[in-house]
């Protein structure tokens, strides 16, 4: 959240600039000159826009369709000049390389990543039970059975990241979707952070109720900070509300050494696993080390968790989506939805066929192996590469 995920088929790593060949060939499936006309031809056009879903400080996330094969996706759509504003055009990067590595279950994948002369477009699977907070925020807080649930896949999906030598970094229920089945799959890997083995990472960022208080010390810190935010996480789910209340004002470090009190929250077994996540010195909290993820695994709140079935998803989900069809979006806040998609305001530049494409994002672009072959077949090969 040590998780081993089944491989998938080597994905495709596509070339931004039309000079250069692509990096890889699809296996089995595409030759040189096919990859190319992906490469040339993939663009918004694919795509039809069916809703605004969310909007973030950067851009917007349309629920959109791939025309060629009916399927339903998120888009995550970035302005550039307000990424570089923001600095966040190293970070934009990041997100996307670190989607294309990552194969988990409770990840959500990346299917594309192309790019006109005002945006960067990030499309990913469409998770359909929206947003934890969305639920949190409707129910105040779950039961014992469903945070336990929940948290066994959490532990699932920051292992991966960690396995990747990553820090996540931003765990919140803003950031953890569930799907169509119940599952959940953490999202916006904007924040993470590669670090060697023995290295620190020394960026003060994140979401202050869920931010690790070395953090905010600056003295350095590792993958523990993602245990930090665990905790937090888990007793929100468990009490409806941060473990340190809302902070007002500038942050100091004895606003994390007020005790936890508990309301909602009966097992004693669930109590000790937040309090041993929100230990201030990030050496003795639950989680540190080598070993660091079997401690959290073999803590009685997990007990009787066959890891590798949740792995697989064999643990029926005690909370499932009640969905219509593939458009019900009543997990989803109606500001959104209710709002029409104006792509004039969004920047798309309908006129220009021969895309400028930014030196800050070659080899952008990016389509996944298992489509790629599907949206060729939408074109004519023979037409000029």
């Amino acid at each position: 959240m040590g998780c081993c995920c089944k491989k998938k088929k080597k994905e495709t790593l596509l070339d931004s600039d039309d000079n250069e060949e692509p990096k890889e060939i699809l296996k089995n499936s595409l030759n040189e000159t096919q990859m190319k006309e992906i490469k040339l031809k993939i663009s918004l056009d694919n795509f039809e826009i069916i809703k605004l879903i969310g909007e973030g400080t950067y851009g917007k996330v349309l629920l959109v369709k791939l025309k060629s094969k009916e399927t339903y996706y998120a888009m995550k759509i970035l302005n550039k000049k307000i990424l570089k504003l923001k600095n966040q055009e190293k970070n934009t990067k990041s997100e996307r390389d670190l989607m294309i590595k990552i194969s988990s279950p409770f990840i959500v994948n990346i299917k594309f990543a192309f790019q006109d002369d005002i945006n960067l477009y990030l499309v990913s699977e469409f998770m359909q039970g929206g947003e934890l907070f969305f639920h949190l925020r409707k129910n105040k807080y779950f039961s014992e059975e469903l945070v336990k649930f929940y948290a066994t896949e959490l532990v699932l999906a920051i292992s991966h990241i960690h396995e990747k030598n990553a820090i996540y970094r931003d765990l919140k229920p803003e950031n953890i979707l569930l799907d169509k089945d119940g599952h959940i799959k953490l999202t916006d890997l904007g924040l993470c952070r590669i670090v060697k083995e023995n290295d620190k990472a020394y960026t003060i960022c994140g979401t202050l109720q869920y931010i690790a208080p070395e953090i905010l010390i600056n003295c350095g810190y590792k993958k523990e900070v993602d245990w930090w935010s665990l905790g937090c996480v888990v007793y929100q789910m468990l009490e409806g509300k941060s473990p340190f209340g809302r902070p007002r004002g500038q942050m100091t470090i004895n606003f994390f050494k007020k005790p936890i009190e508990f309301y909602y929250t009966d097992s004693e077994e669930a109590k000790n696993f937040i309090k041993a996540l929100l230990v201030f010195n990030p050496e003795k909290r639950l989680g540190f080390g080598k070993n660091g993820i079997n401690d959290i695994k073999n803590h009685p709140f997990f007990k009787g968790i066959d890891w590798d079935k949740a792995l697989n998803k064999e643990y029926k989900p005690p909370f499932v989506p009640e969905l219509s069809d593939e458009l019900d979006l009543k997990y989803f806040d109606k500001t959104y939805i209710q709002e029409s998609v104006d792509m004039n305001k969004i920047g798309k530049d309908r006129d220009s066929e021969n895309k400028k494409i930014d030196s800050n994002y070659i080899n952008f672009s990016y389509v996944d192996n298992e489509i790629g072959e599907e949206i060729l077949n939408t074109y004519d090969i023979d037409d000029k590469v």
